[in-house]
């Protein structure tokens, strides 16, 4: 009796160790997430703040201290005309994200109601848009986007508009694919068969909400595609014109002079690769937080 007695764990430890293996266990996010998040958080500041940071004015040259080192004056050095680079990088970095975004802006804007129209529809309708998604997909896409901003004229604004022009059929391929396997769903078929129909009735309601995620994971990722294009465009002299500073036009500007100061084009090089790794990171992170199949 004793003996069984001893064998028997006491209920205090049974309810801990079912406890314990019930109990959900903390997320904890690795070093490359908190990294990402840093780098994006920097980028949000430089977007709402970045004309007020600047040490110095980005446009102001001094010609008495042309190609200086990082100092404590000037942290990153000077350019070939005594710019700061700091300052530029700083105002660049406004001009970039912000042109990125709304290069993303467009990408959405016509990529996402044509996806949609072909899925839903069908048909004809589906056929026609998708030729002539094929067509932009049959262009390299940097050659697309140059012969656009050379058609529309020289500037950021034509540049960015000519990006997202370019990145559009991505985002439209994509949402064409969810919408036709959203609205087979069942759900969908019963919204359908009490009345719903149309943009109002069902696909704003029961086909957009469901189908939306993948689409913005993938926006995570066109964004960093955004950044790169911008920063060939500008590095062509098709974006930013002068005296006016993005990273790509930072970049541009340290390869003429690549052997006097080879310092200043490794700064806007590593600022745009930090930023396109930060955005798929959480273009990862925001596949498994939106996808309940993959949650922890």
């Amino acid at each position: 009796m004793s003996a069984t007695a001893m064998k028997t764990p006491p209920p205090s430890s049974a309810a801990g160790a079912a406890l314990s293996t019930t109990r959900p266990k903390a997320r904890k996010l690795p070093i490359v997430r908190w990294v990402s998040i840093a780098i994006l958080l920097i980028a949000l500041v430089l977007l709402i703040a970045g004309r007020w940071l600047t040490p110095y004015d980005p446009t102001v040259q001094d010609l008495t201290s042309v190609f200086a080192g990082p100092s404590w004056q000037h942290w990153l050095g000077t350019d070939d005309l005594g710019r700061d680079i700091l300052s530029r990088m700083i105002a660049g970095g406004q001009a970039t994200i912000a042109a990125s975004l709304f290069a993303v802006f467009v990408a959405l804007v016509l990529g996402l109601p044509v996806g949609i129209a072909a899925g839903y529809f069908g048909g004809w309708v589906d056929t026609v848009l998708m030729r002539i998604v094929d067509t932009l997909l049959a262009f390299p896409a940097i050659v697309l986007a140059i012969g656009v901003t050379a058609s529309m004229g020289i500037g950021l604004v034509n540049a960015m508009l000519a990006v997202g022009i370019v990145l559009a059929p991505a985002i439209a391929r994509l949402a064409r694919a969810q919408t036709l396997s959203v609205k087979e769903l069942t759900y969908v078929e019963a919204a359908r068969s009490f009345g719903a129909k149309g943009f109002r009735g069902l696909i704003l309601p029961h086909i957009v909400p469901n189908m939306i995620q993948p689409v913005i994971v993938q926006t995570s990722v066109i964004f960093g595609h955004a950044m790169l294009a911008e920063a060939s465009l500008s590095f062509l002299q098709l974006g930013v014109q002068a005296p006016g500073s993005s990273w790509g036009a930072v970049l541009s500007r340290a390869y003429s002079f690549m052997s006097q100061a080879p310092l200043a084009i490794l700064i806007p090089g590593i600022a745009i690769a930090l930023m396109v790794f930060a955005a798929n990171i959480m273009a990862d992170e925001a596949q498994e937080w939106l996808d309940p199949k993959r949650r922890t």
